[in-house]
């Protein structure tokens, strides 16, 4: 039934007759500071692209936290990782010097999203952003004013609005900025007079770092702790990040560190393999790469191959023989 549904609904979008969108151009007009006319034209120069809507239907952060674990945490994403690590070392120290942000979490965010620059996507920006901001009403209000922003931003950049590629949500560059973001997060990191996030890995490195400062990366603090419950932890989840660390271990949860009682904290459940259950606790930080993407199987991944690439990073400089000055977190 949902499959004909699907189907009568995208042969209604393809058809030219079935152009009506319900976004407010005026409203985008202000939002962006585009004007309706130029709005009009990008709008006359995109396609419907149907199998943008398909795909929305199955992210991946659907999938249970074993399974969006093995696409993400292999042992090729953490040591083409630590290459990238090592190779932009001096721009990636400069970033965390700047804004406070950990190398290896710089390192995770790009691996975990385009595989270090690899894959950046092949859709036009413009035909997704409008397929999803015109064309499809579950996430129209977002994805319309997205639309409006590529549009500004392309303006701004002075790009050709049919040439720009990402991904199929309209993200774009080795860190996957949406236009919203890459108007306000991305910058010239060497400066060269240009914000390039595709091609310029110092502006993609150095945006990424901007982005987490600009949404309170807590320096050398917590990110994650796994968590044992002793008892059904579903009320506490419900808190969201309303919930205390103190309140958390009064009601049957442990971490091997000691969380201070009065800082907030947020609790998840993974699922496992053979239907067992895992939980975890998101500190500040946790919540910080959340902003980047609100699904805690993407801010755990992240997490996890920044542990990885740290390690193996440490671990090969001390096969030089050089000296690894210690680094940890507190929570």
């Amino acid at each position: 039934m949902f499959k004909n549904k699907l189907s009568v609904f995208l042969l209604c979008m393809a058809l030219p007759w079935c152009t009506a969108y319900s976004a407010d151009l005026n409203e985008l007009s202000k939002h962006s500071g585009v004007s309706v006319k130029r709005l009009e034209q990008a709008i006359s120069l995109a396609q419907f692209q149907p199998k943008i809507i398909e795909t929305m239907t199955r992210p991946y952060e659907s999938k249970q936290w074993w399974e969006y674990r093995n696409l993400f945490i292999t042992k090729s994403r953490v040591n083409a990782g630590v290459d990238f690590y090592f190779k932009h070392e001096d721009t990636l120290k400069n970033a965390e010097a700047k804004t406070g942000v950990p190398p290896e979490i710089v390192c995770a965010i790009i691996g975990v999203e385009t595989f270090y620059g690899k894959n950046m996507g092949n859709w036009s920006v413009l035909d997704a952003l409008y397929t999803l901001g015109f064309k499809y009403p579950p996430r129209e209000k977002y994805f319309s004013k997205e639309f409006a922003n590529f549009v500004a931003l392309a303006d701004r950049e002075n790009w050709d609005l049919k040439s720009v590629l990402g991904s199929y949500a309209g993200a774009m560059g080795m860190g996957q900025f949406m236009p919203s973001s890459y108007l306000s997060y991305a910058v010239d990191f060497d400066n060269d007079g240009k914000i390039n996030l595709f091609n310029d890995i110092e502006d993609a490195i150095g945006s990424v770092a901007n982005y987490f400062k600009a949404h309170g990366w807590d320096q050398g603090h917590g990110i994650f702790y796994p968590a044992l419950a002793k008892k059904d932890p579903t009320e506490l989840m419900k808190k969201e990040w309303n919930l205390t660390a103190g309140e958390m271990y009064e009601n049957g949860i442990s971490t091997k560190v000691n969380i201070p009682a009065d800082e907030k904290v947020r609790l998840f459940k993974f699922e496992l393999k053979d239907n067992k259950l895992g939980f975890g606790v998101g500190l500040h930080n946790f919540n910080v790469i959340m902003k980047y993407n609100k699904s805690p199987l993407y801010a755990r991944a992240v997490y996890e191959l920044s542990v990885f690439i740290r390690a193996e990073h440490d671990k090969r400089l001390l096969e030089r023989g050089i000296k690894v000055k210690p680094h940890s977190r507190i929570p």
